[in-house]
């Protein structure tokens, strides 16, 4: 698309806008009674209800134009086609590739990815299994009891995410600890309470250039040593893009594993940066953890527009933050083992489109991305709700529900999907309270 062709895309968004702006979500409801079942999606097992959003047939037809003028369909598949996306370094961004089981070769830079990415597959899948088993095991000859994972940014948050949200099906054989940041109480504390005989730390480091993972590494090790003298080696795996480095910092050649320069630190958790999740899950747990991510790609590739869930949420990011200006977005998910998925999506939002300028280096005349925040929801409504109810800013809120059951203590997950249920209806419908405006939602 030319210039002046996004230039009309974007001036008719503004103009949906502008007509919008007065409007009440009860109005748009009262208008189209069908809202709910159009704006509602189903795509990888998740059930998706956009239709509670600020906008309708006509903004949202000129949102889908606004991609289509940017090009969206063209930068998407330069994504996974291994195209050098990522400007400011000049490489791809392949993460998809991590979680893909077509067969067909991908080419980039003259060579077929395919068979790396598979290698790296089945050293993480086998690793992990030998760790669950025992078949790996410490220097004195015992099974690992404590595995501890030392890595900052996507080396901590995708795999502890992971972990956590899927904790029913977690090893209990196995405790998996991380020490992301050089804080040393965390640290401290943990060496405190760990048996070195029995103790397995992964060093998770792209570069081995983070300040922060070189300087626990560097205690780990002295600990370590102290009670184990040289015997310590065994003690440590390497989880790099640099095997070289590794191996100079003292890792073995069969405690190394590596994975591509071109996985971003933000979507690292699909490679082998994963291993934790997959030393606690199983191999074949995690493999289900990537075919889900697999199927959401392909989702994305061949959607339509109007029923494009990963295209759908960004245009409404766009939306809000560049038309509206609406400066943040609060996840919630109703879920205590989903509470660091809003720090996790932090990452991947903020981080991906926290810049201000284009991918030219010209000044962006408009905001780029909300700040994202959140927690626990049931927690929230009794700290910060006040603020999304009766604060003078309007701040989109997502709700995550996990459809469980109740089997151990029945009527737990009824009452807190009927809590979030409720949440959303009162911020939707708000409470004018004429004469008393303390009580005005």
């Amino acid at each position: 698309m030319t210039q002046p062709e996004f230039t009309a895309a974007w001036q008719a968004v503004a103009t949906a806008q502008s007509r919008l702006a007065d409007c009440r979500m009860t109005d748009l409801f009262a208008a189209d009674p069908q809202r709910v079942t159009r704006y509602t999606l189903d795509v990888a097992e998740l059930h998706v209800d956009l239709s509670k959003h600020l906008l309708d047939d006509a903004a949202l037809e000129a949102l889908l134009r606004l991609a289509q003028a940017a090009d969206l369909p063209r930068w998407r598949e330069a994504l996974f086609a291994g195209a050098p996306i990522n400007a400011s370094e000049g490489r791809p961004a392949l993460h998809t590739a991590l979680r893909d089981v077509d067969p067909t070769p991908l080419t980039v830079d003259g060579q077929d990815i395919k068979p790396a990415v598979a290698a790296m597959q089945r050293q993480v899948a086998d690793l992990a299994e030998a760790i669950r088993s025992g078949q790996r095991r410490a220097s004195g000859g015992q099974p690992f009891e404590r595995v501890v994972n030392l890595g900052i940014g996507g080396a901590f948050w995708g795999p502890a995410l992971a972990l956590e949200a899927l904790q029913p099906h977690v090893t209990p054989d196995l405790r998996i600890d991380f020490i992301s940041n050089v804080d040393p109480q965390p640290l401290r504390a943990l060496l405190a309470d760990c048996d070195p005989q029995r103790t397995l730390f992964l060093v998770s480091s792209k570069s081995f250039g983070t300040a922060e993972t070189q300087r626990n590494l560097a205690a780990a090790r002295a600990f370590m040593e102290s009670h184990l003298g040289a015997a310590a080696d065994q003690h440590f795996i390497a989880i790099t893009a640099s095997p070289d480095k590794a191996r100079a910092l003292g890792f073995r050649d069969d405690a190394i594993v590596t994975f591509p320069q071109w996985v971003g630190g933000r979507y690292s958790l699909w490679s082998a940066i994963g291993l934790p999740a997959a030393i606690g899950l199983g191999a074949d747990r995690f493999a289900e953890l990537l075919a889900g991510a697999a199927a959401m790609d392909a989702h994305f590739r061949s959607a339509p527009p109007q029923a494009n869930l990963p295209l759908l949420l960004g245009l409404l990011d766009v939306w809000y933050a560049s038309f509206w200006g609406f400066g943040s977005r609060v996840l919630l998910p109703y879920d205590q083992s989903l509470r660091l998925l809003p720090t996790y999506v932090q990452q991947l939002a903020m981080e991906s489109d926290g810049k201000g300028v284009d991918r030219d280096g010209r000044p962006l005349p408009h905001p780029s991305c909300p700040v994202v925040w959140g927690g626990n929801g049931n927690d929230g409504e009794h700290t910060f709700y006040q603020l999304l109810h009766q604060g003078p800013a309007t701040i989109p809120a997502e709700f995550v529900i996990c459809a469980h059951d109740d089997a151990d203590l029945p009527g737990h997950r009824r009452r807190l999907i009927a809590q979030c249920l409720a949440q959303a209806e009162a911020l939707l419908g708000g409470a004018p309270a004429p004469d008393n405006p303390h009580a005005r939602c």
